[in-house]
């Protein structure tokens, strides 16, 4: 087998491992139930943390991926991950809750390097299958931990306490095998110079015809160092001055900062249905988690075998799929029943995982491989910002500080808005395209009118000439 296989093989198992979180589908429980906090300090104080330490560590983790080299952030995500777990169970005190939202905000934001570290270590060929397998580790780690966790529930083999082991365990798993990744000795910004290795073999080499044969091919073939700011700058304009990928990527980051408040803030609206802190109540997060990274998983990758045109049809696709959004969160903010709700959570996040599927691929369809980390490191940072703005007038203590069924009343507002715009959009291509239709079948209308015109003139004299001649 070849090595990078085995590299992948590595990074696939540290992702499964970092996403088996089985206490995930009933955080908001947990800590409601144990750690002596209400669901209003929770949603309005704790969960805001966490967005403002991501928005705060991402720009930052984006500089420094590529200069360390991808595998030190991947550590560092994995250590975030077992610092945040050990909070959570052994922490006490509301500054300790807060310390474990700081760090999980950080392991969100390094998580970037998990999914670029095996582009610096694969061939270009290569970066379609690896894409699929480190994306695939991530929806097994989430389907196992939430199966793992309606079962342990439904079953009364563990409680929602026991579950944080597990998923302690299973980071600590992840940690001691991402030390085990290969190191990255050349990026594609920071360092992309020889490696030291390949210098020192040169060094060695005793035949100096070989020596010197070796460097002139090694220079030949290898670009010259580029100043990564410059680089950085001509992809980014590169990119987002079109209008295809500028249209999407738009989109990608208004309606992933939508999906982002809905996953933080839903369990909060399901406690709220399920009767609050009754230990007793039967509640299915784990199988509502299961069920939609299942039909996400098999729907998105349906969509790459569909041989549909999505660019002709974007503006359309987009408005009309966020004004399904924005009424299936209205019905669950007026809805008194969690079966409804869970139904609708569902369809939200299938119908999201599958749409941003389709704009990931119409994105990279437009750009060079080589900044693919860049446009969706940014597409994310957008959504980020957007997200905190969110959190800012919604959800924070500072803020409107909303109930739990108005906030998903405000988010469906939000993607009403998205589909308005989008809308407006679709009709204004319409009419140019109809304009610009028309006046090609006027301008081709008009010279055949003037030729039949000249052939009357020509007709209408020759006739005078022969009325004249003798």
């Amino acid at each position: 087998m070849e090595r990078w296989y085995w590299i992948c093989a590595l990074l696939c198992l540290v992702g499964i491992f970092k996403e088996f979180r089985p206490s995930e589908p009933y955080v908001t429980k947990y800590i409601v139930q144990y750690k002596n906090v209400t669901r209003d300090e929770l949603t309005h104080v704790l969960y805001p943390i966490a967005t403002y330490s991501y928005l705060g560590t991402l720009p930052l983790i984006f500089l420094v991926t590529d200069f360390l080299r991808y595998k030190t952030v991947v550590v560092f995500e994995c250590l975030a991950l077992v610092g945040c777990y050990t909070l959570l169970i052994w922490g006490e005190g509301f500054n300790n809750l807060k310390i474990l939202e700081v760090l999980y905000g950080f392991a969100s934001s390094a998580e970037v390097a998990y999914f670029t570290y095996i582009y610096a270590k694969v061939k270009r060929e290569n970066f379609k299958k690896v894409t699929s397998y480190v994306h695939t580790a991530i929806i097994i780690g989430n389907l196992v931990a939430a199966l793992s966790a309606q079962a342990f529930i439904s079953l009364n083999l563990l409680d929602i306490r026991q579950l944080n082991f597990l998923t302690l365990s299973s980071c600590i798993g992840a940690l001691i095998l991402a030390f085990f990744l290969p190191s990255v000795k050349k990026s594609i910004y920071f360092h992309q110079n020889l490696p030291l290795d390949v210098s020192k073999s040169l060094l060695r080499n005793n035949n100096p015809e070989e020596t010197v044969h070796s460097s002139a091919t090694l220079v030949t073939s290898i670009t010259p160092v580029r100043n990564p700011c410059q680089v950085l700058w001509k992809d980014f304009k590169l990119a987002y001055s079109n209008s295809h990928v500028l249209k999407w990527s738009v989109w990608w980051a208004m309606a992933a900062a939508g999906n982002y408040m809905i996953r933080t803030y839903v369990q909060a609206l399901w406690e709220d249905y399920a009767g609050g802190n009754d230990r007793n109540t039967s509640i299915y997060n784990g199988a509502v988690d299961a069920v939609h990274t299942f039909f996400s998983t098999i729907l998105a990758l349906s969509v790459g075998y569909l041989k549909i045109p999505w660019s002709k049809y974007g503006e359309s696709l987009l408005s009309g799929i966020c004004f399904l959004q924005a009424g299936l969160l209205f019905w669950m903010a007026l809805v008194n029943s969690l079966v409804v709700a869970y139904i609708n959570y569902i369809i939200l996040r299938v119908t999201f995982q599958v749409m941003i599927t389709i704009a990931s691929a119409e994105v990279a369809l437009q750009i060079s491989p080589d900044s693919y980390g860049l446009i969706f490191g940014i597409n994310r940072f957008l959504a980020l910002i957007i997200q905190t703005i969110l959190t800012l007038v919604i959800n924070d203590e500072n803020g409107l500080a909303l109930s739990e069924r108005n906030q998903f009343l405000a988010y469906g507002c939000y993607h009403l808005g998205i589909g308005i715009c989008y809308a407006l959009a679709f009709i204004v291509l319409c009419a140019r395209s109809r304009s610009s239709s028309d006046s090609t079948l006027t301008s081709t209308f008009q010279p055949n009118q003037s030729i039949i015109e000249n052939r009357i003139s020509d007709q209408t004299l020759g006739q005078r000439s022969t009325l004249t001649s003798p």
